[in-house]
């Protein structure tokens, strides 16, 4: 895909966990700690490899299909992860450098995140980031509450988006892909996060990037 293709673009949206911030200790963390409270044993690698990303009621789905079970493990996850574990993250490398450039060539940033708004937020903010966007939006509920399409439909709501073919979404997994397709933006796949590359490639990434530095590359000029 070359650099023309992306052009047009005006705004872009970001994911947040596996995207900006390395939050896999915290959430792994509040994760064996709700599966201990419920008897069962901590989560193994290939579980959490497809843990981060999807809503919760989707992660917390390798214990089974109970939804009152699903629903009282994300009640205990809650609970650590509000009470520090959301803190337990770390500012990936060229982040906080491709903001402030995408920002001094005038585009538009935003967060859209399956996150619970009421984490996401503080989360920006510890993180330094927030002054960077004009909105961090999250989910207001959880399972279809929480999916990507509808989070980012909320972006578009709040910023008055008209014209889905200048948008950008930024992301790690399949389901910003989704997202992306659902409301016609263009997608752009990372591979410092949690998905694979054949992941986002299938999700419809019409480019994949290793690093921060590579995505200003194809949104602005070169001079």
């Amino acid at each position: 895909m070359s650099q023309n293709e992306f052009m047009g673009i005006t705004t872009v949206l970001f994911d947040l966990d596996g995207t900006l911030i390395n939050s896999s200790p915290g959430i792994r963390r509040c994760v064996d700690e709700s599966l201990a409270h419920h008897g069962y044993p901590a989560i193994t690698d290939e579980q959490f490899s497809s843990f981060i990303g999807p809503p919760l009621t989707t992660g917390f789905g390798f214990v089974g299909s109970d939804e009152t079970l699903i629903e009282s493990l994300i009640a205990v996850y809650r609970e650590h992860y509000g009470a520090g574990g959301m803190y337990e993250y770390s500012v990936y490398d060229g982040i906080p450098e491709l903001l402030t450039r995408l920002n001094d060539a005038g585009f538009r940033l935003a967060v859209a995140t399956s996150k619970r708004t009421g984490f996401a937020r503080p989360v920006v903010e510890h993180a330094g980031l927030a002054s960077q966007f004009e909105i961090v939006v999250g989910s207001e509920r959880d399972g279809a509450g929480a999916e990507k399409p509808v989070v980012m439909r909320s972006v578009f709501e709040q910023m008055a988006i008209a014209d889905p073919d200048a948008v950008v979404m930024i992301g790690d997994r399949e389901h910003d892909g989704y997202g992306a397709v659902a409301l016609g933006t263009h997608f752009i796949g990372v591979l410092w996060g949690f998905g694979s590359r054949g992941e986002l490639q299938a999700a419809g990434a019409r480019e994949l990037v290793a690093h921060p530095s590579e995505i200003e590359d194809l949104l602005t000029p070169h001079s």
